[in-house]
């Protein structure tokens, strides 16, 4: 709020309820009014101390909002590219050849892709790491040389090679069918660090997609850890293996 001249101006952002607020939107209309109240004193020999404070102040609660919309937006769009990669993998082990799934498990389920000729260049090789990934990600990969060269018959070595865990196809148990009506999970992240902790993106046989959360699909304490493999507290992904089970 501006004194000018006796008379107060307020600087009014639209309050919006919605908690996705547009920081670009927010600064834009808050500049348009800053240059138009600015604009009021040129005839003037400046500004008074007052309004000078209130101009700061409004920039700092501005500089604030972006500090905490921008990691938001970044959150967004990692889960909306990681369900991407899972919806592409999922529709091409639904696709291999034959009415079952590939007799692998884990990473190496994934893995076949690449030795039946699903997956044969970069631009697909990217489809095995969520971008929230922070340990493994394709620059470290070693690239398509690496896939190629991978052996399908040895389990547990090459978690690096992908975000995602695979169905144990080799557990008779947990083998999934193309054919099957119950929805079975296929792939999921491998480890609930790809989103900070929130949940797991889940690739079915049905060729569904699912952003799970912990707390409002589970009822899981944010703060408790979820297990991938024969352990987990969710059934979905008790029948997934990734490097380290």
């Amino acid at each position: 709020m501006l004194l000018h001249n006796g008379l107060f101006f307020v600087l009014s952002i639209p309050y919006n309820p919605a908690p996705q607020w547009d920081a670009g939107v927010v600064g834009r209309q808050a500049g348009a009014q800053i240059k138009e109240i600015c604009s009021m004193h040129r005839t003037q020999k400046g500004f008074t101390l007052i309004e000078i404070l209130v101009v700061v102040t409004i920039i700092g609660v501005l500089a604030g909002l972006v500090v905490v919309l921008i990691p938001k937006g970044q959150e967004k769009a990692n889960v909306a590219q990681c369900t991407n990669n899972v919806r592409n993998l999922t529709g091409l082990l639904i696709g291999t050849k034959g009415p079952k799934f590939p007799p692998y498990g884990g990473v190496n389920l994934l893995l076949y892709l690449v030795h039946s000729g699903e997956i044969v260049d970069e631009k697909k090789g990217k489809l095995f790491f969520c971008p929230g990934d922070q340990f493994d990600s394709w620059e470290d990969s070693g690239g398509m040389k690496a896939y190629k060269d991978s052996n399908l018959d040895q389990d547990g070595e090459y978690g690096h090679l992908s975000s995602y865990a695979g169905r144990d196809q080799k557990n008779k148990k947990c083998k999934a069918s193309k054919s099957s009506p119950k929805s079975q999970a296929l792939l999921a992240d491998d480890s609930e660090d790809h989103h900070n902790n929130k949940g797991f993106v889940i690739g079915y046989n049905d060729s569904s997609v699912k952003y799970k959360l912990k707390f409002d699909d589970w009822k899981i304490s944010i703060d408790s850890e979820i297990r991938v493999g024969e352990g987990s507290e969710v059934e979905d992904l008790k029948c997934l293996r990734t490097d380290d089970n």
